[in-house]
Parts: C-alpha cells; structure tokens; sequence
C-alpha cells in the first residue's frame, strides 16, 4: 500500500494551531476515533480533520478549497469526491476526542486577574440555537421550531456551552435536537466546572440538583432567580440580603437535605420610568467579603457569553445557514470544528493580550480574524521549508503584534430593554436609541420579616 506524501503543511498550520492542535494529535484522533486507521490511503484522514478545524478561516469556500489550503503538496490533492467520502468516513468521533484533548482553562489567576473573582474562575452557561441546512435528514433528527404561525425556515438545533467570561473561550458544549430542553442538555456539563470557580447563570438553570452538584464539586454559583420560587428568610445579613435555604422536590427528610442559599433583591428603573424588581440566588454567603451591590453588578457579565455566540455565528460561519451539511452526523463534525476553531482564536488573542498587558476582551475578535486571514492568505504564496523556523517565528510576532493594534473602543456602561422586531410579539417596538440607554441603578431590597 503506497503511503501519502500529502499532509498538513508546516508553514499553513501555523502557530496556535501548531501548539494546540499538531500534526501528532491529529493522527491520534483519527486512530483512535475512526475506521480509516484500517487502510493507508494516499488522502491522508488527518488533513481532512485538520480542513474541518480551519474552515472557518473562509467559510464561504467548500472543504476541498480549505484541504488545498492547509496541504503541503496541493497540485497532487485528489478530486473533491474523494475528500468528503474522507470526511463521511471519520465521522464524528474523532472530532469528540480532538476537542477532550485540546480545551482547557485558558486563564491564569496571576496573569488574567479580569477573568476571576476573590479567586473564583468566572464562568457562564447559556444556551442558542443554530440553523442547518433545510434537508429531510436534518429535519427529521433536530427538529424545528413552531409556533401558532408554523415551523422555523430552517432545521435547528440546540448548543448549551460553558463560557469562560474572562477570555470568551467555550470550555465544553453539548448540542442535541431542538426539542431538547436547556435544563437537560446544561446537566452534561457539571461535571466539566473546575474546582473554585463560580458560574453566573439565568433564571432557567435553577434547580435543587444544580446547587447540590455544586456543594459537593466545591464551586459556586450565582443565578438569577424567576419570580414564582418563594424563599423563606432565615437570617437578614448586613447588606439587606439575607440567608435561606433550598429544598428537594421529592425524595425523604427533604428538610434535612435543604442547601443554605443567599437571596439578594433589588430594584431598578428603566429609562422609561418603569420599576423593575429581580432577584439572584448564590452560594456566596459571606455579606462582608461578597457585598450584594458587588454581586449585582458581577452577574451582568454573563451577557458576555451573548457576545461569544455572535462571534461564532456572525463571524465565523458567514452563511445563510450557520451550518451547511446536509446530514445529521456532518453537522455535528462542522459544529465541532467551528468551536474548536473559535477556542484556536481565542487562545491568540489571549496570549497577545498578555503581552499587551491588556484583558483579553479588549482586542477586537473580527479584526484578528481579519488579520490572520490576510497575512495567512498572503503567506500561502510563499512556502518554506523546515530550515527557515526563524523566519516563521518573525512573520508571526509580526501577525501578533498586528492584532495587538486590533483594540476595541472604550466599552460604554449601557442597556436595552426587551422589546420586539416582529409585530405579533408583545414587546414595545424597538428604536434607534434604545441602545444608548444608561444602565438603570439598581437598589437593594431588604426582606419583610413576619
């Protein structure tokens, strides 16, 4: 059996995608998670999973565009047939194991101090939805969405993620049918929350089961809670919080089981005058080290997972659907490789930013998509051998400090109300200056003691 010559180029693979994903841990992928390990075949399976990783470099083009790109020898790349029964036969499997193998924690307490609170890891759950191609196959195992007006356009499915808030980098993820509940899919990740960390989520994820994983995996959590739960006031703390407990539904001794849980209350006025009342639950107890005017304010960073989905959706897949393939098993293998690829961007711009001094959310996402498109576009015109590592080494700290230049402006303190875009929702018509509101002050209301 003749062996191939093909495979990732060493130049094209460059940098974070050389440290986080190499050659080495492709090959492993595929042996371990696939059958094309069975045969020696000229098109090696590695540099298609390697092609499914790096599509989003230009989503517009199809996969064989993207293997002609990566491979060291494209004049001699088979016909694009022969790529995606490569694609169709390592399936999704190998795309599981590659992202166990290469997502981690990015930031550092020392070096990332705006990614942690008192010590705390910030971390975020949510969930979205994603588009897929209109095909019977597609429909029949994700679903769509219905309402009293008919189905979705589309097939879609539902990503529930945990998001490292400091970075915006997803740690796990898991996506099933549409129909599919949050709260269902959110109960795979627990597991997946580092030790010391805390977890800013909405209304939707409170469950006792939630807090009790969270007691004995020794995180915390603050979640904002709906207005029907009612709270029993066991102790009021200085700040005007005060000290309750959470309760099973079912099961024996569910008092003795209860979860000492610290409720916070507050009030705030919109910009129409409205008053608004809210409440979060946290594990958090102590009043005087984790005031509640402090947490209130901390629990709006979860919106910052909000702008991790549209960095995924708007600037990496630029498509009418967010993902193309046409059968269920290629959608999975495409969404992996765009958030494996979203996590290689952000390990990038977290270690310019390091070397800027700056937070990692204060560099532009698409301007370093920007930048590593054009300066790795232009580099596939010049291909280099081996021997000149040091002139790979220059034209990245070149590209690095490039995205360096990519900042934000300042971020702006502001708030929009929920209001509608369609005329059968319920909300107020939304206007142009909506979004220059200031962010409502917010009061705290201490509890009404029998």
């Amino acid at each position: 059996m003749q062996h191939s010559t093909l495979g990732v180029s060493d130049f094209q693979f460059q940098a974070a995608f050389r440290e986080l994903i190499p050659t080495r841990l492709l090959q492993q992928a595929v042996e371990r998670g696939s059958v094309v390990r069975r045969r020696n075949r000229l098109l090696p399976a590695y540099l298609v999973l390697a092609s499914i990783v790096a599509w989003f470099f230009s989503a517009a083009d199809k996969l064989p565009a993207i293997s002609a790109w990566l491979c060291r020898r494209p004049d001699d790349l088979p016909s694009d047939p022969a790529i995606y029964q490569t694609r169709d036969r390592l399936g999704w499997a190998p795309m599981r194991w590659l992202r166990k193998q290469v997502i981690e924690p990015l930031a550092r307490l020392l070096l990332d101090p705006s990614a942690f609170y008192d010590g705390r890891r910030l971390l975020a759950i949510d969930g979205t939805t994603f588009t897929v191609a209109d095909t019977p196959a597609n429909e029949k195992t994700f679903g769509r969405a219905n309402n009293q007006n008919g189905g979705s356009g589309y097939p879609m499915l539902r990503l529930v993620a945990l998001c490292e808030v400091g970075t915006h980098a997803l740690l796990d993820w898991v996506a099933r049918a549409f129909r599919v509940g949050e709260q269902s899919l959110a109960e795979r990740l627990w597991d997946s929350i580092p030790a010391r960390s805390l977890l800013l989520g909405d209304r939707n994820f409170h469950c006792y089961p939630l807090w009790e994983t969270a007691r004995d995996g020794s995180w915390d959590l603050l979640l904002r809670m709906q207005s029907g739960p009612k709270f029993r006031v066991n102790q009021v703390l200085s700040d005007g919080s005060y000290l309750s407990r959470v309760y099973p539904r079912r099961g024996k001794n569910k008092k003795s089981r209860g979860i000492v849980v610290r409720v916070i209350t507050y009030t705030y006025t919109d910009a129409e005058g409205k008053e608004h009342k809210s409440r979060l639950l946290t594990s958090l107890l102590d009043a005087v080290r984790h005031p509640a005017g402090g947490l209130v304010e901390l629990y709006h960073k979860r919106w910052e997972q909000e702008g991790v989905f549209k960095e995924i959706k708007s600037a990496l897949s630029q498509r009418v659907t967010h993902l193309r393939s046409h059968s269920p098993q290629r959608v999975m293998q495409e969404l992996e490789g765009l958030l494996l690829g979203h996590f290689v961007v952000r390990h990038v711009i977290l270690e310019v930013a390091r070397e800027k001094g700056i937070s990692p959310i204060e560099i532009s996402f698409t301007g370093t998509l920007r930048v590593l498109r054009t300066r790795l576009a232009g580099a596939s015109k010049k291909r280099r051998s081996r021997k000149q590592g040091s002139k790979r080494t220059e034209w990245w700290e070149e590209t690095k400090k490039a995205i360096g230049r990519e900042r934000l402006q300042k971020r702006r303190k502001r708030s929009c109300p929920r209001k509608k875009k369609v005329t059968r929702a319920a909300w107020p018509v939304k206007r142009k200056g909506d979004k220059e509101n200031p962010v409502p002050t917010f009061t705290i209301v201490p509890p009404t003691l029998p």
